[in-house]
């Protein structure tokens, strides 16, 4: 665990990093912590910002044959609830992988403007 995320989860800090962010900043979260553990944290309405949600499965990771899973890019964000929570038919193909949360800060007024943050090849 990094340190800034330490001091963000023992001090009420996502108050106050999105109090410090700037409207159309970013905040990125790249954490083993899964959806149902992080979003009731990050997804508060005080906070006025948009998150997108991605899954990276961990590196040599084989999907097995049996899945069914129609995902078709890591590059793609996650669609979520309308409450910020993953659907119902989400299958985690991979128990150990990476979830990064790209919370985008808005103003009042472009609440439901803002598109999704787009990951790139070349980030990865």
């Amino acid at each position: 665990m990094g340190m800034l995320h330490f001091v963000i989860l023992t001090s009420n800090g996502y108050f106050v990093l999105c109090r410090v962010l700037k409207p159309g900043g970013t905040y990125m979260l790249i954490t083993y912590g899964d959806p149902t553990v992080r979003m009731p944290h990050i997804n508060r309405p005080v906070y006025n910002w948009k998150i997108s949600l991605y899954n990276i499965p961990r590196p040599g990771f084989q999907k097995p044959e049996s899945t069914s899973s129609s995902r078709k890019s890591y590059l793609d964000p996650i669609p979520l609830t309308e409450k910020g929570l993953l659907p119902p038919d989400f299958i985690l193909e991979d128990p150990d992988s990476h979830y990064i949360y790209v919370c985008r800060k808005n103003n009042n007024t472009e609440m439901d403007n803002i598109p999704p943050y787009r990951l790139t090849a070349n980030i990865l």
